[in-house]
């Protein structure tokens, strides 16, 4: 459950997220995330997404690291654009165990039609958005503000 929940946490980037900007000119390039508990768990690692020009939509890989730079976890991720945010899925394998964990989430954005994943990151600088996820079972609620 501990590795659900660092994945749920990474992948979502919950409560307390610092998640570099993403412009049309770094993506596709690995990117650094880190993110806070409340209960002061603090995880990091990196991140890249690849988006398809003609669709918006976007696909990417991400790992966390642990305090001395290993890689723990690896996984990867999808979005797409609904008519009323995003919505997605993800997995992760930690390292040195079998099986896989995923889940879906979505993401609930007052941006236009047309908007692309980085116009998602440009207004979490502007304020923290949110959304659900849902992964065996289990659900919940998550935001994500960045930072410049």
């Amino acid at each position: 459950m501990r590795v659900l929940a660092c994945c749920l946490l990474l992948t979502l980037a919950s409560l307390h997220a610092r998640v570099e900007a993403q412009t049309s000119s770094t993506l596709g390039r690995r990117n650094t995330w880190s993110a806070r508990s409340s209960s002061g768990l603090t995880l990091a690692g990196t991140w890249t997404a690849t988006e398809d020009p003609k669709t918006g939509a976007v696909t990417g890989t991400w790992t966390l690291n642990d305090a001395q730079g290993r890689v723990t976890a690896t996984g990867g991720w999808s979005a797409a654009k609904s008519p009323s945010g995003w919505t997605g899925s993800w997995r992760a394998a930690a390292a040195g165990r079998s099986g896989e964990y995923s889940g879906t989430w979505t993401a609930r954005t007052e941006l236009a039609p047309a908007a692309r994943l980085a116009d998602v990151f440009a207004k979490a600088i502007e304020s923290a958005i949110g959304g659900t996820w849902a992964a065996s079972g289990q659900s919940g609620a998550w935001t994500i503000q960045a930072f410049k």
